[in-house]
């Protein structure tokens, strides 16, 4: 009796690890055959009609506006003009608010101020140059700062100043 206990789950182990007798190769094309995929059709292709450009002014339209110019010759004699015979530096083509002062070398009777740029150039400058997109010129460079006033049009034809000023950022 004991040996048939012993025997009786060995047999029955024996007899649940029978392989299945279908091939993978029946199995593969029995699946294939009965699956279905739910794909959603494409949506018709836009297509693009540009319209023919008519020209209504005389004003280029892949050029920039440069609306200062404008107001400088339409200006009447009466009122303050600034001068525009200065070449355009590197530092004219940011706005104050992205460039920042970094240092200042030099001795006190000519101190140059060191301007960090977006573009990571550390340039330096002093009075009479110029910085910023209104027409800032330099007007004075101490340690902790620099003063600058710019030239800003009142939209009538003349132009105005204001001041501004780079400080000295410590990280």
């Amino acid at each position: 009796m004991r040996t048939l206990l012993w025997l009786l789950p060995l047999g029955l182990g024996l007899m649940g690890c029978q392989a299945n007798t279908d091939s993978v190769e029946q199995f593969i094309a029995k699946t294939y055959t009965n699956a279905k995929a739910k794909v959603k059709p494409l949506a018709d292709p836009y297509i693009f009609v540009a319209e023919s450009f008519v020209m209504t002014s005389k004003r280029v339209p892949f050029l920039r506006p440069r609306p200062e110019m404008l107001l400088a010759k339409q200006a009447d004699s009466s009122c303050w003009q600034p001068l525009t015979d200065h070449k355009p530096t590197q530092l004219e083509t940011f706005p104050l608010e992205q460039l920042s002062m970094k240092g200042a070398i030099g001795h006190q009777r000519q101190l140059w101020g060191l301007v960090y740029t977006p573009k990571g150039e550390l340039i330096k400058i002093k009075p009479g140059q110029f910085v910023g997109l209104n027409r800032g010129k330099v007007i004075k460079v101490s340690d902790k700062l620099i003063e600058i006033e710019e030239t800003l049009p009142d939209g009538k034809g003349c132009w105005l100043t204001r001041s501004a000023k780079l400080a000295l950022v410590q990280h």
